[in-house]
């Protein structure tokens, strides 16, 4: 078939989860179809695409963007779809589309976009609901901005249910979301499915768990600007860290990734025996070493790589149940899940204490990855749902 996908990113390097979708879904089809990818141009010193790909590149202009505001206004969309809209991208939307067997327009913050693709059958790729997380993020965030985020998050779920209606179908990276999503609209649920995202194991051994577990070193990774990221660890080092100081006089925090703002600089400096490891070189690399990975979110949407990544590494993870529910990991078998200050404390605690319940989390956080998060796994998904697409 001949494939036109949408990315709302240039997709290298694919360091974000909507980066790494279109990464996996271009290099699955190059290798039994014709895809073509319509993308914002790459910026200076991004990796060139996978040879063979056909690219047509834009240049997003930032003197639309009040054009596209007012546009995502009058037609119902979220504020998020007036800042992705681009003249150009219409252009070459309504020109390619018709040459083609298939759409896949990714993210709901393109959905102006959607009439730009005319009849052509097309899969809205949400990966994940923005709705679902805007709306918790709305109980969390300050005041000032609660008001704007539901406001936000209801346009969020009236595009996504409009988006998935007028779709062959709609694809999702985790099973939380698409429940939440047939929530909201019952008759759609036929429409919703789960194709994961794969993530590659580790490329060298990891050191033994027994010998990481005794470093008693915590370690958070992520995107530290994201708000998701920042409200956990800011979470954690308020709730949970000021116990576990004083109880393991020992135990250190890491905490890297990219982005940080001003409040999370803050709060690990103030932190006793945390460090800040700003937009490290090799983020897998830190993680490799830890005694444990942490995923206190209490928001967000879509699967937690930093799980994923964790598991690849042979890493035990304790998260919370909002960021075990976005894998399709199990409690107490792949990761231990904590909630309140105390059962992180003590969660964190029994893992360190016990090499044995580390090697267990360790040994099903892998084969969890190897059955659900392997490029084996993400290829079956994708070709079972062009299969059904391509019959009908």
């Amino acid at each position: 078939m001949k494939i036109l996908l949408v990315a709302g990113r240039y997709p290298w390097p694919a360091r974000r989860g909507d980066q790494m979708r279109s990464d996996q879904l271009l290099r699955f089809l190059l290798r039994e179809h014709q895809p073509l990818l319509v993308a914002p141009e790459a910026p200076p010193g991004a990796p060139a695409p996978p040879a063979g790909l056909r690219v047509e590149a834009y240049r997003p202009r930032r003197r639309v963007l009040a054009t596209g505001l007012v546009r995502a206004l009058l037609e119902g969309f979220p504020l998020q779809a007036g800042l992705y809209y681009q003249p150009e991208l219409a252009r070459l939307l309504r020109h390619h589309a018709q040459r083609v067997d298939l759409v896949i327009l990714q993210l709901a913050r393109q959905g102006l976009h959607r009439a730009d693709l005319g009849e052509t059958p097309t899969v809205v790729d949400l990966i994940d609901s923005l709705s679902l997380n805007f709306q918790h993020r709305a109980r969390l965030d300050t005041p000032l901005w609660r008001l704007f985020l539901r406001w936000e998050a209801r346009r969020l779920a009236a595009a996504e249910r409009k988006l998935v209606a007028e779709s062959r179908e709609s694809w999702l990276v985790c099973a939380r979301d698409r429940e939440f999503l047939a929530g909201l609209e019952p008759s759609l649920e036929a429409k919703l499915r789960v194709v994961p995202i794969a993530v590659p194991p580790a490329e060298r051994p990891a050191p033994p768990v027994e010998q990481r577990v005794r470093g008693e070193r915590l370690v958070f990774t992520g995107n530290l600007g994201y708000f998701v990221n920042s409200d956990a660890i800011r979470w954690f080092l308020r709730r949970v860290w000021p116990v576990l100081v004083v109880r393991r006089p020992t135990l250190r925090l890491t905490v890297a990734g990219s982005r940080p703002p001003r409040s999370v600089r803050r709060a690990v400096a103030a932190a006793p025996r945390a460090e800040l490891i700003d937009s490290p070189a090799n983020l897998r690399a830190i993680l490799a070493s830890a005694s444990a990975a942490l995923a206190p979110m209490r928001s967000g949407s879509g699967v937690p790589v930093k799980v994923l990544e964790a598991w690849a590494e042979g890493v035990p993870v304790v998260a919370s149940p909002w960021a075990g529910a976005g894998t399709t990991g199990r409690g107490e078998r792949d990761f231990l899940l904590a909630d309140q200050p105390e059962e992180w404390v003590e969660g964190i605690g029994s893992l360190l204490d016990d090499p044995a319940l580390a090697s267990r989390l360790v040994e099903a956080g892998q084969e969890r990855l190897r059955q659900d998060y392997s490029a084996a796994s993400v290829s079956r998904a994708l070709g079972e749902r062009l299969t059904d697409l391509s019959v009908e």
